[in-house]
């Protein structure tokens, strides 16, 4: 978690430090997501104790999700590179979650802000990139409405949020056009583990990996 902050604060400087001499992108992008988790959770105790034996579980969901970037963008020998920050500032629903004596809830993710350097190469007509940074998003866990324990009693817990850091590589190509430009990439974002322990006292553990196919929409100023 130390070295992400350390990479997140150079990535910023970096970009506040070529305000004055680089070109500045600014657009909009549209991403097909999926959200791929996998983890365990302990049993529920019916004395409200600790829990029992792990159970390992896995799922993932598909959803829609739209950001901002802006990005400064220096040249040298030929060669591009795009310091930037893509930013998801409102939440989105991921999946339902519900089932026996587990987890009846909402979950989404929101405030995802995710700081990159992207090398950017001519390829004749269009340019090829790759990209490659550090992300942190917030996990609300809402509607809770069950996780019973084997003496039928229901946990007492409130709507939980969670913040998450990863790390994010991807890469894409980009077609210029009048006013602006068109770009069409894939990246995966490893985010680090997540815990959470009930009322009832049952651990909820998971890592979870966030897979995204974008298309953006920008303008060079």
């Amino acid at each position: 978690i130390i070295m992400k902050k350390i990479l997140i604060s150079t990535i910023l400087a970096a970009f506040f430090a070529f305000s004055a001499s680089a070109t500045t992108n600014i657009g909009i992008s549209i991403s097909a997501a999926n959200m791929d988790a996998s983890g365990s959770h302990t049993t529920n105790s019916a004395s409200g104790g600790s829990g029992g034996a792990a159970v390992k579980a896995s799922g993932n969901a598909d959803f829609e999700m739209a950001s901002f970037f802006i990005e400064k963008e220096l040249e040298y020998d030929g060669v591009k590179l795009a310091i930037g920050l893509d930013a998801l500032p409102m939440s989105t629903e991921v999946d339902k979650l519900g089932g026996g004596d587990g987890f009846d809830a909402t979950v989404e993710v929101g405030n995802l802000l995710t700081a990159y350097v992207q090398p950017m190469y001519d390829a004749g007509g269009i340019t090829l990139y790759l990209k490659a940074g550090v992300a942190s998003v917030d996990v609300d866990i809402s509607d809770i409405s069950r996780q019973a324990t084997a003496a039928g009693t229901a946990s007492t817990d409130s709507d939980q949020s969670k913040s998450v850091n990863g790390t994010m590589y991807g890469a894409g190509i980009q077609t210029d056009m009048q006013g602006g430009f068109i770009r069409l990439e894939g990246s995966v974002t490893d985010f680090d583990e997540i815990s959470h322990t009930n009322s009832n006292g049952k651990v909820v553990k998971a890592d979870s990996e966030l897979t995204r196919i974008t298309v953006s929409f920008g303008k060079s100023f």
